[in-house]
């Protein structure tokens, strides 16, 4: 009788270990990280570099977007030249890409749009720079985006967790087959 105790906690055990490592989906960046970022009231300006300081705990794959907005009706004055993430080593630069862009010599208002595609990155410190520069005289403009991250302890299961789960299933179905032959 202790024998089957026994084996019904290790087996217990070993499922709840496997559980434990369950696949999580993908999370937003911590405050210390924000997901969120931007910048509000912007008119006629010189071109402007804003920079925003992000820490990856751990490394991931990251993801974002950035769009400019107008205020009110009106279409947004601004004109974003280039974002990307720059390590804290000064050398890993990792671009933006514009999807959604206008021509800005013939005066008119654009939205613009810039997509970073899902890029794996370390953990360590970043800073997001977005270069820009407003050309509104009567309304003002802005930009927002964000960022995600899916870390890379999640996203491929180790091979150790594929033994240690089918030792589980393999046990319970002995367990199983010595019960009912009792």
């Amino acid at each position: 009788m202790r024998n089957k105790k026994t084996m019904y906690a290790a087996v217990a055990s070993l499922l709840l270990t496997a559980l434990g490592q369950a696949v999580a989906g993908p999370i937003l960046l911590s405050a210390s990280a924000p997901a969120q970022f931007g910048k509000d009231n912007i008119k006629f300006t010189a071109q402007t570099q804003d920079s925003y300081s992000l820490r990856l705990a751990q490394a991931g794959m990251v993801s974002g977007s950035l769009q400019t907005l107008g205020m009110g009706a009106a279409l947004p004055s601004i004109d974003i030249s280039s974002a990307y993430l720059l390590k804290s080593d000064g050398v890993t630069r990792v671009d933006f890409t514009e999807s959604r862009a206008g021509n800005w010599s013939n005066g008119l208002n654009w939205v613009e749009q810039w997509n970073l595609a899902p890029v794996n990155l370390s953990a360590g410190d970043w800073t997001l720079i977005v270069v820009e520069q407003g050309w509104g005289s009567k309304h003002y403009s802005a930009y927002q985006g964000g960022l995600s991250l899916v870390p890379s302890s999640n996203t491929v299961p180790e091979p150790q967790m594929a033994v240690l789960s089918l030792t589980a299933l393999a046990a319970m179905g002995l367990v199983l087959r010595k019960r009912r032959k009792a």
